[in-house]
């Protein structure tokens, strides 16, 4: 990884959207960046837009929180009168690393005297996100000064939106507790495209009975909302409001507000506000906008009872819109969703574990108890220990020649022992190429590499040709091998080369809006 040093990332921040391009540089050491950029802004008050960029991640916030004089650089950067930049951008980062009440005090300090209307907005946000009761106090009490002329327009709105955010963040929100469904309700449940069956079988396992089954979804009538979550294999659990309304704010207010009023009142302890967050999926007609379609529910919807808080919701209104109407559900936020306890870490390519579950479901009949399983590019260990929710194995190995993949595995498998039982894993670093095995397996699963992840399409070939050719040795005369690709053409061409596999079964799915294939084999005896 590329180190930038302090005058490159000066250099680099001089051009057009220095700060995004720097960040969307995958070469660039973002540990380094972060640690140079952080001692340049405390020393210089220079490069306060990337530190904002950097901080949108968890691990670099931290990071920067360990530095002592940071917060101290933050707030004379507040103070500054020589840049109006500096001084919005340091209340945005004065909002991200502290909640004391002193620097609650400092911002409306500066509030009160800012005559930048740029800035404003982001000491309104900055004073949401610190909170307490002088923040509360002083969101409360102050209204955006009327426009002087057009040009002033812009960052009156500006304003507003921000006035109107920072006080919901300020609100001092109660925690509402389920406690359970007061009556049956129809329920949809969202599965991997073509992998419905699947999670109906499942749920059959747990007397559930699953209608209306389609290609990526099914639903069920049920007052048990809980229970659901014995079931692995779907990845959402959507109570459908109206499957169709007219796209509009108004007819999507009118609908949606009373039903989860009535709704959070019915099965969750404590008084309203209820708090919520909109999601617009699907694609709007042209003459539509999202962000402004969000704003114009949320200012229907908004009362004392129901409030749109993006950053701390308890139910999601969920608009799946399409060319005129729309499908409106409510998502729950205030039940955690605790099937997959292990996965404490995970890669940027990880599996769904719901995807997972299912597409092991997909091959179950093909895989048997007190099977020895390898997967040969186990990345975190998520189908590994799928298939060991699934039925008893008697070993699960995972072989990964990237490092990091196999702590995060080896992190994983230690939660996995405490909380599923699961103590038969185990993770090797190698290249699968040169691992060997004292006899081979009873299974072979993977979640085959493609794209970035090998580098281009010749590295996958390579990779590809490499497995198939070592499947001899690493799956027993009659064992079974279930793959899961997004490269399913090269895969295929590869395996009719080879007379000692056979294709027992295949299937199209969808994951994260890509199409990989499922491919279920056999080693001939």
């Amino acid at each position: 990884m590329k180190r930038l040093t302090r005058s490159e990332i000066k250099a680099e921040l001089e051009k057009p959207n220095g700060s995004a391009e720097i960040m969307n540089d995958s070469t660039i050491d973002k540990i380094s960046l972060c640690d140079e950029t952080t001692a340049m802004f405390i020393e210089e008050n220079i490069g306060s837009a990337l530190m904002i960029r950097l901080a949108k991640s968890r691990a670099m916030l931290l990071r920067m929180s360990g530095n002592p004089a940071l917060l101290p650089a933050m707030r004379k950067a507040l103070a500054s009168d020589a840049s109006p930049k500096l001084r919005r951008n340091a209340a945005r980062l004065i909002g991200l690393f502290t909640k004391d009440e002193a620097d609650a005090q400092l911002l409306i300090a500066r509030l009160k005297c800012e005559d930048t209307r740029f800035v404003r907005p982001s000491l309104l946000f900055a004073l949401g996100a610190v909170g307490g009761e002088s923040a509360q106090r002083a969101l409360d009490e102050y209204t955006p000064a009327p426009p002087a002329d057009e040009t002033e327009q812009k960052h009156y709105l500006e304003e507003c939106e921000a006035l109107k955010q920072a006080r919901t963040a300020a609100m001092k929100h109660e925690k509402h507790i389920f406690r359970g469904l007061d009556k049956v309700y129809e329920i949809e449940l969202t599965a991997p495209d073509r992998l419905t069956e699947q999670l109906k079988a499942e749920l059959e396992d747990f007397d559930i009975e699953a209608f209306d089954v389609r290609r990526n979804s099914l639903k069920v009538n049920t007052d048990d909302y809980i229970g659901l979550f014995e079931a692995r294999c779907f990845s959402e659990a959507l109570i459908p409001i109206d499957m169709k309304v007219d796209l509009t704010a108004e007819a999507i207010s009118s609908c949606a507000k009373p039903f989860m009023l009535d709704f959070m009142r019915k099965t969750h302890e404590g008084e309203p506000p209820y708090r919520y967050r909109i999601e617009i999926t699907g694609d709007l007609p042209g003459d539509i906008n999202r962000s402004e379609l969000k704003k114009a529910i949320r200012d229907l919807t908004d009362d004392k009872t129901l409030v749109n808080a993006p950053a701390d919701y308890e139910i999601e209104l969920r608009i799946a819109a399409s060319v005129s109407s729309a499908r409106l559900y409510l998502k729950l936020f205030t039940v955690r969703d605790e099937r997959f306890p292990y996965r404490k870490e995970m890669l940027p390519a990880s599996m769904n574990p719901a995807a997972a579950a299912a597409v092991l479901r997909f091959a179950s009949d093909y895989l048997t108890v007190n099977a020895r399983v390898i997967d040969p590019c186990c990345g975190s260990g998520t189908l590994l220990f799928e298939r060991g929710m699934l039925s008893p194995c008697a070993s699960l190995t995972g072989v990964d020649i990237s490092h990091k993949a196999i702590d995060c595995a080896r992190v994983n498998a230690e939660a996995a022992v405490k909380t599923c039982g699961i103590t038969q894993a185990k993770f090797i670093c190698n290249d699968i190429m040169r691992f060997e095995s004292k006899r081979p397996y009873d299974e072979l699963i993977c979640n085959l590499p493609f794209g970035n992840r090998v580098g281009n399409h010749s590295s996958c070939e390579r990779l590809y040709e490499g497995l198939l050719d070592r499947m001899g040795l690493l799956v027993k005369k009659g064992g079974i091998a279930v793959l899961y690709t997004m490269e399913f053409t090269l895969l295929k061409n590869l395996i009719r080369e080879r007379r000692n596999i056979e294709i027992l079964k295949q299937e199209r799915t969808e994951a994260g809006g890509l199409t990989p294939m499922i491919f279920i084999l056999r080693v001939k005896e």
